[in-house]
């Protein structure tokens, strides 16, 4: 039963008693001047003290008895405001992480589409003379060209401003699907499929025959040189991947 109803109960339960409180308190003066074999209170003293007397414990219990449901309706309604209280700050809250869920979305989308790319080399960045292109077509260059041809550096290429944009991406990813697992908004698995699918379908292409193997740094014996990635984005290529397997 909710706790409307109860309050409806208790309120028609009080009518009742009210109905039946007032015929007896006006039909008590005739009851109790009659005289019968049963009740006979003609030489019982002044009518009214008798009344009073005989009436009195019965009015006052039903009286309490009213003032006891009146409170009971009064609590429960007032728990029910609480609870609707509650319920919107419950709501606030929701509404405030659904917006920072899609804030994150948006940000990681935004980033992914407008991100270009044309060599590591960040000497002939912008020196026209390779092509540059855009959203995931960039992202798989970028990672076909570290995997087949870069031999820098890891400290190198922490300054190397296309790592550190993809860097930035991949902890957005990372960060965006550890809220949606962790959160309890209506389109949790809406925004879920949508991030899994980013990183699934526009950043990991390149990697899918090299993971897990050729991820982290390994020496190559072709060239005698370390390939694989710095220790941060391999970190979070098998974290995101490894959260998109594990589902929500």
């Amino acid at each position: 039963m909710s706790k409307k109803e109860e309050i409806t109960k208790t309120l028609r339960i009080g009518k009742i008693l009210i109905w039946i409180g007032i015929p007896i308190g006006l039909l008590s003066p005739l009851i109790f001047t009659l005289e019968s074999g049963y009740f006979d209170f003609t030489n019982s003293g002044n009518i009214g003290d008798t009344m009073g007397g005989i009436s009195a414990p019965f009015i006052n219990t039903l009286a309490a008895i009213l003032v006891f449901l009146a409170l009971k309706a009064q609590i429960q309604a007032n728990l029910i405001v609480q609870e609707q209280i509650d319920q919107q700050e419950i709501d606030k809250k929701l509404e405030k992480e659904s917006n920072q869920l899609h804030h994150y979305y948006s940000n990681l989308k935004s980033s992914i589409d407008g991100f270009e790319f044309s060599t590591l080399d960040t000497w002939n960045i912008g020196d026209g003379e390779n092509t540059v292109v855009r959203g995931s077509e960039a992202i798989y260059k970028l990672f076909q060209e570290y995997i087949c041809s870069h031999h820098g550096a890891e400290n190198d290429l922490k300054s190397n401003p296309k790592i550190t944009e993809l860097l930035s991406m991949l902890e957005i990813c990372d960060k965006l699907l550890q809220l949606i697992k962790n959160s309890k908004v209506d389109e949790r698995e809406t925004l879920w499929t949508l991030t899994s699918h980013q990183f699934t379908y526009r950043i990991f292409p390149r990697l899918h025959d090299e993971y897990p193997d050729k991820i982290d740094t390994y020496f190559c014996n072709d060239c005698n040189k370390d390939h694989g990635f710095p220790k941060r984005i391999s970190a979070l290529i098998k974290s995101i991947y490894d959260k998109i397997n594990n589902g929500l």
